[in-house]
């Protein structure tokens, strides 16, 4: 799987959030459950017809979002 990045810091990726098509929640009744939460993914970003997994939750995710359009990021 390829994404188009737009650089890294550490240990993160830094992806253009113009590219994020949908952040889906895990949960244990989720047609993602069995790949994905029970290694402890909490939500999926889709970016165009990819899925990336996070161990964040969909309002932590949220949050951070936020925050970068309160710091001059994108909103």
């Amino acid at each position: 799987m390829f994404i188009k990045l737009h650089g890294a810091v550490g240990n993160r990726l830094i992806i253009s959030v113009d590219a994020i098509k949908a952040v889906q929640e895990i949960t244990n009744h989720s047609k993602y459950w069995e790949p994905y939460g029970k290694a402890g993914v909490k939500a999926l970003i889709q970016i165009d017809d990819k899925l990336v997994p996070v161990k964040d939750s969909v309002i932590q995710i949220e949050n951070m979002l936020k925050k970068l359009g309160q710091i001059g990021g994108t909103s």
